[in-house]
């Protein structure tokens, strides 16, 4: 399965620069990513479907989220949120560079287990116009068009929508965050049963947790949750 990243991202996806590799920078035969990376990257391997914990055995949920299931249903990710994917992270949030997108959305379809239900759309968590207008980009949006193109599924920009600017997220603690994103969401009408958030990284969950609940009371009977990487969700 790891050899199979270093063949994901097509030449439609930028030609130019193809024959980079986005974390060593050095040429690669594959676009975007090199064999020798894709073979180092810490990608998750058995873990908690809700929470991404690493566990043994035959189990697919952690006593943690045994005793305290999360709001969402399940949780896809790449792996926890550390050197080197730190770096591109960064690139994309910060740098306006929307490359990586392209290759974490691809590698997001391309490990997506084959026995799970595909949800009927994907769902980028929304910025406020304001901080997306400065950005130029919502990186989620950004990481949801090579999903959808791979996996077929159709991506809602509209659905979710932030209507009240909040604080940055980053540097507050679990309490101000839940309080900072109070009245900060709305979800329009929808005839979806299963949908899955978009967003590049899950920290404390208190983003994804606000919209699932929105989702779930507006007639979704499924919602996933959908990132690069998570940070230890439990604290």
């Amino acid at each position: 399965m790891i050899h199979s990243l270093t063949r994901l991202i097509t030449s439609a996806f930028y030609p130019a620069l193809q024959g980079i590799c986005l974390f060593c920078r050095q040429p690669t035969r594959q676009p975007l990513l090199c064999h020798y990376c894709a073979e180092e990257l810490p990608l998750l391997d058995h873990h908690c479907r809700l929470c991404g914990t690493p566990i043994a055995g035959a189990q697919t949920i952690c006593g943690h989220c045994l005793l305290q299931p999360p709001e969402w249903d399940y949780l896809h990710i790449l792996a926890d949120y550390q050197f080197p994917l730190i770096g591109l992270i960064h690139k994309l949030k910060y740098q306006h560079n929307v490359l990586p997108a392209v290759l974490f959305g691809q590698m997001l379809a391309e490990l997506y287990p084959h026995d799970e239900p595909k949800p009927e759309a994907i769902l980028p968590v929304p910025l406020h116009w304001r901080r997306q207008w400065l950005r130029g980009y919502n990186q989620a949006q950004e990481l949801a068009r090579p999903i959808s193109k791979q996996l077929s599924i159709p991506c809602n920009n509209r659905l979710l929508r932030r209507i009240r600017a909040t604080k940055v997220q980053a540097g507050l603690s679990k309490l101000s965050r839940h309080s900072n994103l109070k009245n900060a969401f709305a979800v329009g009408e929808h005839n979806y049963r299963h949908v899955a958030i978009l967003d590049d990284v899950v920290t404390t969950g208190s983003t994804v947790t606000t919209l699932v609940k929105l989702l779930k009371k507006s007639g979704c009977e499924r919602v996933d949750v959908w990132a690069i990487c998570r940070t230890q969700l439990h604290g």
